[in-house]
């Protein structure tokens, strides 16, 4: 199991991962263009997250088990003014319930704080993924507010959660 930086060497990997999970992920979060479920989507995402980290405004990782991603993590607007950012993680279908979501927000959680110096993350979780919000709470995470119907969702209207950390440093854990 590793968790590396997301480069243009993961695109078959990650058209497979997306692909594959399309309809499982568009079942618990907001849907993606058709746009990016292409392969010069995917490279477009890639190349745009590329660009992202250079900047400093992004982290993007994924979990590869067997020359396969089974998770993917990212850090979203990285703040360094204000030592802050969002977090988010998406597990493959098949791969649900094995500690892989803990693993990548435990990784995430140290590349924030290390790399990024932040202070406090936050998720946003729909209110049809508590899984997401066990992991969340699991890791230290807090609630931070809610909002009634944030979203409709396959024909549901959805509440929104955000999570909070801001003792980073009590999170960080020493790589495997």
């Amino acid at each position: 199991m590793i968790f590396e930086t997301l480069s243009v060497k993961h695109l078959a990997m990650l058209c497979q991962f997306e692909m594959e999970n399309r309809a499982w992920f568009e079942s618990i979060i907001s849907p993606r263009e058709d746009y990016f479920y292409t392969p010069s989507g995917v490279k477009m995402h890639i190349f745009d997250s590329i660009l992202n980290m250079k900047i400093g405004s992004h982290y993007s990782g994924v979990l590869i088990i067997n020359d396969r991603i089974v998770a993917r993590g990212n850090l979203k607007d990285i703040c360094t003014e204000s030592n802050t950012a969002s977090i988010g993680y998406r597990v493959a279908a098949d791969s649900t319930g094995k500690g892989y979501a803990t693993y990548c927000l435990t990784k995430l959680i140290s590349i924030a704080a290390n790399t990024y110096s932040t202070h406090e993350l936050e998720a946003l979780v729909l209110d049809n993924n508590p899984a997401s919000k066990a992991v969340l709470q699991k890791l230290g995470f807090t609630i931070k507010s809610h909002e009634d119907d944030y979203i409709e969702l396959c024909g549901v209207k959805l509440g929104c959660t955000t999570y909070s950390n801001a003792s980073l440093t009590k999170l960080i854990q020493t790589d495997d």
